[in-house]
């Protein structure tokens, strides 16, 4: 049986200092999403396009129910990217040849916005996306850092990645211990992005450690002037001196998970270690605080949260 290393979803703080304690999510409304997305439609083609609206489900599930209600197979139903289920949230779909005109009616979705196109929607089609949310049962005397959500942050696969409570991590290394078993080939992808979403969180948790993130290491590969981390898969890693002497100690540590992800076929890629939000704005109230801000498309809210709140997520 092969070994894993211990679990572990609460990777190192790139700042320091006192969180503000408070609620996320209390509401549904407490958690906005809004898709930022600038493609320009033709106006015609064989695939339709909704903006869709929808609340307290998830993207996967608003697929599904589309490719029902329009007579289509499920690949034919593509977006962009997934989107929070405790959240309201707004997104593009593409649906191909559709066998209805008709706009669907449901309790947790709505369509705002309709138009046609002659290319499908693909996932990372969209620039990113701009959350609006609402911190609750926050202590009047809370002292938020003034240049909260502004400086650089760690890009770290969020908690979502791994399923409530660990759950989808837990499965993936039990996975990985038993010599990977055949098993369905959708859990089976569900798994690789855990695990690889592992081994990139545990590199750039070296690099916090070292407090080198968000400087260039000697051998290290930028993206958009920013050092990034792997994507765990087949082939040599593209970095060098220092940089590959973190990756290859990661790599010992989790050697049985980064096997399997070369086992499977998956190929070296490479993702920022740092993102950055842009057009930030707080607002500071009695019992709660309101943000906006806007992250690039693959960042996630409740990482950039982690840095400057302590909160606990109401459960529905």
């Amino acid at each position: 049986m092969l070994s894993t290393p211990p679990i572990n979803t609460d990777w190192t703080r790139a700042y320091a200092g006192c969180r503000v304690v408070g609620t996320l999510r209390d509401q549904l409304a407490d958690f906005q999403v809004f898709e930022v997305f600038d493609r320009v439609f033709s106006g015609h083609g064989e695939h339709l396009y909704i903006l869709v609206q929808k609340q307290d489900i998830n993207t996967k599930d608003v697929q599904r129910l589309l490719a029902r209600h329009y007579g289509v197979s499920l690949v034919d139903v593509s977006y962009a990217g997934l989107k929070d289920k405790r959240s309201i949230a707004q997104q593009w779909f593409s649906i191909r040849l559709p066998k209805t005109a008709q706009r669907p009616t449901d309790k947790h979705f709505s369509v705002l916005e309709e138009t046609k196109h002659d290319r499908k929607l693909r996932p990372g089609d969209h620039l990113g996306n701009r959350f609006q949310i609402r911190i609750r049962n926050v202590s009047k005397s809370a002292n938020l850092a003034p240049d909260a959500l502004q400086q650089p942050l760690p890009n770290y696969f969020g908690p979502q990645r791994f399923g409530y409570q660990g759950n989808n991590l837990h499965r993936a290394l039990d996975w990985v211990s038993q010599s990977t078993p055949r098993i369905k080939r959708g859990v089976r992808a569900l798994y690789m992005s855990v695990l690889r979403s592992l081994v990139f969180n545990e590199v750039l948790a070296s690099r916090i450690r070292s407090d080198t993130w968000r400087t260039t290491l000697n051998g290290d590969v930028m993206l958009e002037h920013f050092p990034t981390g792997p994507l765990w898969g087949r082939g040599r890693l593209s970095t060098s001196s220092d940089a590959l002497v973190i990756e290859k100690s990661v790599e010992r540590q989790n050697k049985a998970v980064c096997d399997t992800l070369e086992w499977v076929g998956l190929k070296q890629e490479r993702r920022a270690l740092v993102m950055r939000a842009s057009g930030v704005a707080i607002q500071q109230e009695d019992d709660a605080i309101e943000l906006r801000f806007v992250l690039p498309k693959g960042s996630y809210a409740t990482v950039a949260l982690n840095e400057y709140f302590d909160v606990k997520e109401a459960r529905a």
